[in-house]
């Protein structure tokens, strides 16, 4: 029952934004629903099931602290801009019922990629778990320091890259040095890592059924290095020189020192 109250509370939750998006004629304020949809989703699994054990509070409070961040980052950056050039490429593809095509192929397909990788939040939301040996203590650990390391690279990777376009000087250049010198991509590569730190937390006091939660961190991996994320900006710069050059040096995901 429980899996199925998230799946309409996301449903509703989208249709919100949906409509939203109507009025601002901007389908590209989909962004702002990824982050506040995992919120939704593990709020709505906490209260729900009633389940306020240690594991269950600290995937919340994390969901939290980067749903937010990232629902901030996007919203103060987006909601009085034009539409972003993607929705707007759509836009053109579609011709005719671009509203319902939105609604289907933005919103509700965004919707249901949200849910599938939430499954590692619910499964724990659902399930009242607690730990009984050193070693279930040490994988939550170990999944707190990997979210840790996550959020700096999502976080500080977005900080670098808005201050260095903040800079006029900048205009049409690259942004490749921080973290940016390590990987050619440190906030997706920043995101891949904490879902994996809360997929590792899930199945920390190691119960069988825990790991189809697992599912949700490849599923996100999948997605950021060859669907939506890494692909669209590689393929956006790549007849590019200096990017080119870039590339040969700089890790495309995973952060490795720079090539001399």
């Amino acid at each position: 029952m429980l899996f199925l109250v998230n799946a309409l509370v996301l449903l509703a939750f989208f249709v919100l934004f949906y409509i939203i998006a109507l009025l601002k004629n901007n389908y590209g304020l989909a962004d702002m629903a990824w982050g506040l949809g995992f919120i939704v989703i593990a709020i709505s699994s906490l209260i729900y099931s009633r389940n306020f054990s240690l594991i269950s509070i600290t995937v919340t409070l994390l969901v939290a602290i980067w749903g937010f961040r990232l629902f901030f980052y996007i919203g103060i950056r987006n909601w009085n801009k034009d539409e972003d050039y993607r929705y707007v490429n759509m836009r053109k593809r579609w011709k005719t019922h671009i509203r319902l095509k939105a609604f289907i192929f933005v919103f509700l397909l965004q919707a249901s990629f949200l849910y599938v990788i939430s499954l590692p939040i619910q499964l724990v939301n659902f399930n009242r778990l607690v730990f009984s040996t050193p070693l279930e203590y040490v994988i939550y650990i170990v999944g707190l320091f990997l979210w840790i390391i996550g959020f700096i690279f999502e976080s500080l990777g977005d900080r670098q890259l808005k201050t260095f376009k903040k800079d006029p000087n900048n205009k049409g250049k690259l942004m490749t040095e921080g973290l940016w010198s390590w990987t050619r991509h440190p906030n997706y590569f920043g995101e891949s890592l904490m879902w994996w730190a809360i997929g590792i937390i899930s199945v920390s006091t190691l119960s069988a059924y825990l790991f189809a939660g697992l599912i949700g961190p490849l599923f996100i991996t999948y997605l950021l290095l060859y669907v939506s994320g890494v692909p669209l900006l590689e393929r956006k710069y790549k007849d590019r020189e200096d990017f080119k050059a870039y590339a040969r040096k700089t890790s495309k995901f995973f952060p490795l020192p720079p090539k001399k």
